[in-house]
Formats: C-alpha cells, sequence, structure tokens
C-alpha cells in the first residue's frame, strides 16, 4: 500500500488493493486451462511420480508466471484509463476473459485443442450447433462468472468506498516497468522453449504442447500478433520451393494397380461422427449397426482408419476426402480458402464427362459448403434449402430424408456421375427429438448417456443405410457403382471417456488407448465382377480416401499428399496436423519426443523415427503453402510464377 499513499504514484483509495485482487481472480481462471491442458496431454501438475510435488510446483509456477504477464500486458493499459470510467473499463477486460477463458475450456473439452482467433470466422456456425456447445457446459463454469457482478456491485455502485486517481507521470513509470517487465517474461518464455524445441515453437503444429509450455495467456498474445503479421506479409513464394513441390509430388505420385472402377459411377458416403467400435458391436445379443455388418463383407474395409480432422471436423473431412490436402493449420479450409483454387476428385471426374452432385442435410451456407461445393467442382448442390419439407432430426434433414431425396435424383441422373452424400442426424450430442432407436436395446449403465445416445443414433443411421443399399440394388445401380463408405470424425469427446470405456471390448488406460479410440471406418466397394472383399489392417485416413479413388477410377490426380490404397506404398505415415503420425504400427509424437508401438505399448525411441518427422513436417509445410497462397495451379505448371515475375520486374524497376 506504500506506493497507493505517495502522491508521485497517485493510486486512489484502495484502487491498488482492487486492481491486485481483480488480477489475481482472472490468473485463477486463466490457470484453469492451464490445468485443462495439462490434464488433457495426461501431464498433471501434481500426484505422480513422474511429476514429484516440488518439480510439479515448479512447473505450475513456469506455466503461471507467462499467464500472468499477459494479464498484466493487458491490464496495465486498462487501468491507466479516464478515472471517471476505468472501472467499467476493468469489468469489461474481466467479462471478455472470462469469454475466452470458457471458450478455450469447451474447445479442449470437444476438439482436445485450443482456441485460435482465425476461429472466429466459424462464429455463424455456432447458432446451428448451439445443442452441441451447450452439452458441453458444465455447472461449475459458472464459477467464470460469479465475480463479475459482484465486482460490478462493489466497484461501480461503490459499495466498498474505491476512489480512482487521475494518472500521473509517477504511475506511467510504474506501469511501464510493469508492462516491460511483462513483456520480459513471455519473450523469455517463448525464447527458451524455441530454444529446446524449436520444431513445435516454429509450426506450430500442436498448440496443446505449446500451451503447456508456455501458458495460455501467452499463446494467445503471440496468436494475435501472428494474426496481425500475416496482414503485412508477403505472399510471395520464390521459383525455387514451387520446383521443390514440384518434384515432391513427382516423386510421391504411386502408379495403382488396374483401375477396377473406370467409368462407373461413384457414391461417396461420409457418416457423421461414425466410430470404428460400433462395426460388429453387440449390445444384449444385438447387433449395433447390423447393415453396415453386412456390407463390409461385401467391401475392402480399412479398419485401422485413423481420423485427420483438425479445427473444421465434418467440412475437413470433406475438404480431405475431395482435394487430397490437409485441413488448414487454423480454423477451416471451408471457410477461410473458398476462393482457392483446387485438383479436386469432382472437377477431374467433369473432364471425364461425369454429372457431379454433393448432398447434405443442413443448409447450404452451413460451413460454407454450397460455396465450396461449387468450388470443388460440384455442379448440383442438394441441401436443406432444396427440400425445405422434408423431415428433419437436430440440425437439418433425417438420414431418412437425405437418402430418400438422393434416390429421387439419382433415377434420373445422367451417367456416369459422381454422388457425394453427408449424413448428419448422428451428430452430437445425440439426442435429438424424433431419433429412433428401433429394436436397440441398451444395457442399464449406459441408458440416458451421451454414449447410449449416440449407439441408438449410430442404429438409427445404419437402418436408413441399410435401405439406401437396398433401393441402389432395386434400381440396379449398386453393381454399377464404385461406394466409398467413412466416418468423418470421432463421436465422444475426452469428457465421457469413462462412459466409453463400458462398452465390450474396450479398454481406456492410457492416452494411447484414448488416441485408438479416434479410428473411423473407411470401405470401399468395387463394383462388377472383379470386385475384391476383405479385411485390411493398413494403418490409414481420410487423406487417403481420394487417391486411392482416383487409382480405381483411372484418374491422373498427382497433387495429393496421401497413398494409394490398392497401390505398393512402403513406409508411408499416416499424417495428424499436429505433426503426429502413424507409421507401421508405431505412433510418433515429435512434440514430446514420444514413440509408442500401438498394439503392444512398447517404448520406442523417438530420434529413430527422424526421416518420417522430417517427411511429415514437410507434408504439412507444403500443404499449407500450397492452400495460404492458392499456389495449386502453379504448383502443376511448370513455367515460374506470374507473380514471381512481377516481383523481380517491379524490384529491377525500383533500382
Amino acid at each position: 500500500m506504500m506506493l497507493a499513499e505517495r502522491g508521485n504514484v497517485n493510486f486512489g483509495k484502495n484502487e491498488l488493493s482492487a486492481l491486485s485482487f481483480l488480477v489475481l481472480l482472472i490468473w485463477l481462471k486463466v490457470f484453469c486451462v492451464d490445468f485443462h491442458i495439462a490434464d488433457t496431454l495426461n501431464w498433471p501438475f501434481i500426484g505422480s511420480t513422474e511429476y514429484p510435488l516440488i518439480r510439479s510446483a515448479l512447473r505450475a509456477l513456469a506455466v503461471g508466471a507467462p499467464s500472468l504477464a499477459a494479464i498484466l500486458c493487458v491490464m496495465v493499459p486498462v487501468s491507466m484509463g479516464p478515472a471517471k470510467h476505468r472501472g467499467l473499463y476493468l469489468l469489461v477486460f474481466d467479462f471478455a476473459l472470462s469469454v475466452l477463458v470458457l471458450t478455450d475450456i469447451l474447445f479442449i473439452r470437444y476438439y482436445s485443442d485450443i482456441f485460435i482467433f482465425r476461429n472466429l470466422m466459424l462464429l455463424p456456425q455456432a447458432g446451428v450447433i448451439s445443442k452441441s456447445i451447450g452439452s458441453l457446459l458444465k455447472p461449475s463454469d459458472i464459477l467464470l462468472f460469479v465475480d463479475i457482478p459482484v465486482s460490478a456491485m462493489l466497484i461501480l455502485k461503490n459499495k466498498i468506498n474505491i476512489s480512482f486517481a487521475r494518472v500521473t507521470k509517477g504511475r506511467i513509470a510504474i506501469s511501464t516497468a510493469v508492462f516491460a517487465l511483462s513483456i520480459a517474461i513471455q519473450i523469455f518464455t517463448v525464447w527458451h522453449l524455441a530454444a529446446n524445441r524449436p520444431t513445435i515453437i516454429n509450426a506450430m503444429y500442436d498448440r496443446l504442447s505449446v500451451c503447456a509450455w508456455t501458458g495460455i495467456g501467452t499463446f494467445h498474445w503471440g496468436d494475435a500478433l501472428s494474426l496481425a503479421g500475416k496482414a503485412f506479409r508477403s505472399d510471395r513464394v520464390p521459383d525455387a520451393e514451387m520446383e521443390k513441390m514440384r518434384e515432391w509430388f513427382s516423386r510421391h505420385h504411386a502408379v495403382g494397380r488396374t483401375p477396377l472402377a473406370k467409368g462407373r459411377n461413384l457414391i461417396m458416403i461420409q457418416c457423421e461422427s461414425l466410430q470404428y467400435f460400433v462395426i460388429g458391436l453387440r449390445l444384449n445379443g444385438a447387433e449395433v449397426t447390423p447393415n453396415l455388418n453386412r456390407f463390409t463383407r461385401e467391401c475392402v474395409y480399412f479398419r485401422n482408419a485413423w481420423n485427420q480432422t483438425a479445427g473444421g471436423l465434418s467440412s475437413d473431412s470433406e475438404f480431405m476426402a475431395n482435394t487430397g490436402m490437409f485441413p488448414a493449420p487454423s480454423g477451416a479450409a471451408y471457410t477461410e480458402f473458398d476462393s482457392n483454387d483446387y485438383n479436386s476428385l469432382p472437377l477431374n471426374l467433369r473432364t471425364k464427362g461425369y454429372r457431379t452432385a454433393a448432398f447434405q442435410g443442413t443448409y447450404g451456407p452451413f460451413w460454407n459448403s454450397l460455396i465450396m461445393h461449387h468450388r470443388l467442382g460440384f455442379e448440383k448442390d442438394y441441401s436443406r434449402n432444396t427440400f425445405p419439407n422434408g423431415e428433419i432430426i437436430g440440425l437439418g434433414l433425417s438420414d431418412r430424408a437425405i437418402f430418400s431425396e438422393t434416390l429421387k435424383v439419382l433415377a434420373h441422373l445422367e451417367n456416369p456421375f459422381y454422388a457425394f452424400v453427408v449424413t448428419l442426424s448422428s451428430h452430437h450430442p445425440f439426442d435429438f427429438e424424433g431419433m429412433d432407436g428401433g429394436d436397440l436395446v441398451l444395457p442399464q449403465e449406459l441408458k440416458g448417456t451421451l454414449v447410449g445416445n449416440y449407439l441408438i443414433s449410430i442404429h438409427y443411421f445404419d437402418r436408413e443405410f441399410g435401405r439406401f443399399v437396398d433401393s441402389l440394388r432395386r434400381q440396379k445401380l449398386l453393381d454399377k457403382s464404385l461406394i466409398v463408405v467413412y466416418g468423418d470424425h470421432p463421436a465422444i469427446p475426452a469428457e465421457h471417456r469413462e462412459e466409453m470405456g463400458k462398452l465390450p471390448g474396450i479398454r481406456i488406460d492410457s492416452s494411447l488407448d484414448w488416441k485408438k479410440t479416434g479410428r473411423v471406418p473407411l470401405m470401399f466397394r468395387i463394383p462388377g465382377k472383379q470386385r475384391i472383399t476383405g479385411t485390411s489392417d493398413i494403418d490409414t485416413g481420410q487423406m487417403d480416401v481420394l487417391p486411392t479413388v482416383a487409382g480405381l477410377m483411372g484418374l491422373e490426380i498427382r497433387t495429393v499428399f496421401g497413398k494409394d490404397l490398392f497401390a505398393e506404398n512402403l513406409d508411408e505415415p499416416v499424417v495428424f496436423r499436429n505433426g503426429s503420425y502413424i507409421v507401421n504400427g508405431i505412433f510418433v509424437e515429435p512434440a514430446v519426443g514420444r514413440a509408442t508401438r500401438i498394439n503392444t505399448g512398447e517404448k520406442l525411441k523417438a530420434n529413430d523415427f527422424g526421416k518420417f518427422t522430417d517427411e511429415a513436417r514437410q507434408r504439412l509445410y507444403y500443404s499449407d503453402r500450397i492452400i495460404e497462397h492458392n499456389l495449386l495451379r502453379e504448383v502443376m505448371s511448370r513455367k515460374p510464377q506470374k507473380r514471381e515475375q512481377e516481383y523481380l520486374v517491379k524490384k529491377k524497376t525500383n533500382n
């Protein structure tokens, strides 16, 4: 309080105490996110042999200090505002930061990732998925906001006799020193991480791990500065780098076997929240997915297909399956890069005389699908806008309605065609009115739970999918078409892993066990007498959908980062958006220096996989460069970039 009593510093009565208390409250809120991150990454602060009490306390301090510094970087300027409105400014800051903290926590619960400011572009989708957001909230979350009305009463109504004084030179000097120290702490924190883990800080491919070292406050400052810096960043990519990309695609291209589906129709079905464990699952003696089970026996079924989506979830899955590119490094490609050029599956099929159509249950603007579908080359886009009188379950048209309307269109669509169907009824939180579980009887311990509701919604999807396949058979389209079925992303958030562990055959004792639950089914039903069937244990993912379809249909699409599952693909990694990958049955996490054999849990040396780590990083880097700079046409061309030529001419003229 001595500072408050010095006239040259000039804090008002009780102002310094109020500011200090408010900083402490906000710091505790931010620390809640830091704790959530540590728990998600299985890096507990206390209570484990790996992190004994003293080391845990030091680690908590190492994360808490930069978070406090990040708060002060905002709080100090706010506290220098006009005395008349200073109390209101402080409360607005408290409320805004509380909203940010809650957003971070919800992102961690659902995505196992952290919020970034580019995600604000996804805000228009929030209203549609409000029920999903609501299901993630917990009663304890209200604690993030209880201080605000109390503080408003005490500060604005002056219940504790606080006076805000004018700003003096002495106070400016003290505040500047605190501000400078706060910046220095954050710079040191980032420098220390960069010195020890340069790859992760440069590529930012595992944001949770970065937050675990720097604190969430410092991470958000860095994210804001990075976003601002992009406005001034050069859009020029040197020709030498372009040539390296072309060489990579040339080396990566693999020729598959004889195209078994050349000239046939293509029907691709993206199933909402379809996870691998429902295939073959029985409850009380009854199959959860009898039609899918039967369908897998007519297909080549890849049961080790891993989810590779990022912040765009379903839209990311669509994007990968139709472009062969990785999801955007932040946000969603569907909303951020809808004006780009793409060497997509529908565009390539149209050059072969195919008619192309997309079918979805939501309104066209959801995830910017209407614009993006046309950009990818779909001639027609059928959605809830097209069928306003269709049956609604949850977010849009029921699976029964979308399959039924698709069949009507296909009956009159000129062959050959590509029909891309996106289902919706099994969307989180899975308890929509009108959902019919049919004859599925849940065990008592799953009734009314999120996992139980999910199984009911998948059982409903399975029934409608079976009717769709039977109708294709009756219309004599089934054996004239290559049919691809895959899940778009996992269904069950990490918050419900204990419920999931109650299912037969599922045991979740470690982070690796949880990772293994993130598999999604992938099936290819090959038409004609040459049809091959069977189950494959090859590690794969949604990135492999396009190159595999292209190989089966005899298309030359070289700008892909996945693999043709029917070609010779030795040592091809399944790369995830955060830079981790799976190769030869081994899960490698470069960000934490960990490698684990998936089937046995055997620990291996991550350094032994340096070649694959570099390959995974290169693929993500090239994909990001192509998307962020819209380089696809130039990558496919052998001519120098027009922008590069213009830049050199301009530079020469200026000199």
